[in-house]
């Protein structure tokens, strides 16, 4: 017979009738009220975790991740080991920046479940972001109990490039277009991995899926507009728009003559401290402030995917220097002004970036790691740095001459005439050094660990750059050493100039 109203089974069913209709409150009423009628109700303890999990992760989809946490604990306690649940309590540990607590959860959820895939993937994440080599086992172990988890295949590739694994990198990425075709920030990270290796020919086509990230997005201003293909131009306008950082903006200016032959009238659009810079170029073109709106044109291309129209291969690059100029009367001056200093070596110096984002910091240093340069006879450098890393200019390592001058330095036509009066320039990767070799200057390039795409594998040159020396950084190798290799061949360059 049917049991009685308010009995267990009935509050049970009850519950489960609410749970499915999202009245998520009444259905954990209905069996809180049956665990008071019997509390060991094996049913009832199930019910409330399941309700509890799904209130918990509901509070954590709107943010309020320290209710998430008590929802998740207080279905444990009534029924431990559910490892989904266990999963979604580190998510939200993680969310709160609780790390230590975050693997805990993530590891509980493996012993419940060794095969749940985004325990493993979540505990890989956790532990990559806190340096832990144990990462690369369960994003493995993630892609072995779920072969298409994409996201657990593309942190393994980023992992791999810490480790200087290129080739493995690459397996990752092309096992995550493979799982997703339209995965735009595999193709990107792929692209990054091909470029780095060389293979320009297959790096430049994957290059282009950087259009379809997110993130991105607001460097592709004229979405929707006819974009060039490298067909001839001939009666018509084309833009050009700088993309990116302000590097990628100074090395791919050298493709503007080369558009320029292919007749038609080039605009291009570029911000407004690369603004004069570009003027002074002997181009065929006319240069536009990228924050007002460009004149009419009738095709449209980023300089960044100039290179996969022209196929550039590493002995095509068009590396023809200078390709940018300076200003001869800023020029002049300076030239006058760096005479008083006699006959020593002048020397720019660079040593962060200004931006603050995570890749950016790996290439910075602070100036004080520059004190071996100090103790070179016969050289005085000269503080080319921006930003919030330009105030150490005033506290010199002891015994360096520094000369801070970037006050003077508005935008990059100021820096170009300082550069072309300079003998040398030593910077990390940012933009002052593909400036310093558009200028045809010699430059002595700081890379980081893992390099940037653009500088190649295993030579201390670039083809990109006739003028530029590269100082790698290598996987275990600190600052420091970079450093001191750099201050040995400051030291034997008076020598070979005068030879």
């Amino acid at each position: 017979m049917p049991a009685p109203d308010g009995s267990v089974d009935d509050l049970l069913r009850r519950g489960a009738e609410f749970q499915r209709a999202a009245e998520h409150d009444k259905a954990e009423d209905c069996f809180r009220e049956a665990l008071v009628l019997e509390p060991e109700n094996t049913g009832a303890l199930h019910l409330l975790a399941d309700a509890l999990g799904v209130r918990g992760y509901a509070l954590q989809e709107r943010g309020e991740f320290d209710a998430a946490v008590d929802c998740y604990l207080e279905a444990l306690a009534l029924v431990p080991a559910q490892a989904q649940i266990q999963n979604n309590l580190g998510n939200a540990y993680r969310s709160l920046g609780r790390t230590d607590e975050a693997i805990a959860a993530y590891r509980d959820a493996i012993a419940a479940d060794a095969g749940l895939a985004e325990a493993h993937l979540n505990l890989g994440t956790t532990l990559h972001l806190a340096g832990d080599a144990q990462a690369a086992a369960h994003y493995r172990s993630a892609l072995q109990f779920r072969p298409g988890l994409v996201q657990a295949a593309l942190n393994l590739g980023h992992l791999l490039e810490g480790d200087g694994d290129v080739q493995g990198a690459g397996e990752c990425y092309r096992r995550a277009i493979a799982a997703r075709p339209d995965f735009a920030q595999a193709h990107f990270n792929y692209a990054l991995q091909l470029l780095l290796a060389g293979d320009y020919a297959r790096g430049w086509e994957e290059y282009e899926w950087r259009l379809r990230l997110p993130e991105l997005q607001a460097h592709w201003p004229f979405a929707g507009r006819p974009r060039w293909d490298g067909a001839d131009l001939q009666g018509k306008v084309i833009l050009l728009y700088a993309e990116q950082g302000f590097g990628d903006a100074l090395q791919f200016a050298r493709y503007v003559p080369l558009v320029a032959k292919r007749g038609g009238r080039v605009i291009v659009s570029c911000r407004t401290q690369l603004k004069k810079l570009f003027e002074q170029a002997t181009w065929d073109c006319s240069v536009v402030d990228a924050g007002q709106p460009p004149p009419a044109f009738d095709l449209c291309c980023s300089l960044l995917s100039l290179a996969r129209i022209f196929g550039t291969t590493q002995t095509t690059i068009p590396a023809e220097v200078p390709y940018l100029q300076a200003e001869g009367g800023k020029a002049a001056r300076w030239e006058a002004r760096l005479a008083a200093a006699g006959g020593v070596l002048k020397v720019g110096l660079v040593w962060a970036t200004e931006a603050r984002t995570p890749i950016a910091l790996s290439k910075s240093l602070n100036l004080d790691m520059l004190g071996p340069l100090a103790v070179v006879p016969d050289v005085i450098f000269y503080s080319l740095q921006k930003g919030p890393a330009a105030s150490e200019a005033v506290r010199a390592p002891n015994g360096m001459r520094l000369v801070d001058v970037a006050a003077e330095l508005g935008d990059f036509s100021d820096t170009a005439a300082l550069i072309s009066r300079l003998d040398l320039i030593v910077t990390i990767d940012t933009a002052v050094a593909h400036l310093a070799g558009a200028l045809d200057k010699p430059v002595w390039t700081l890379t980081h660990w893992p390099p940037d795409w653009r500088w190649l594998l295993g030579r201390d040159d670039s083809p990109w750059y006739p003028s530029m020396r590269l100082f790698r950084r290598g996987r275990t190798d600190a600052w420091s050493d970079v450093v001191s290799r750099v201050g040995e061949a400051l030291q034997r360059l008076p020598a070979q100039r005068a030879g």
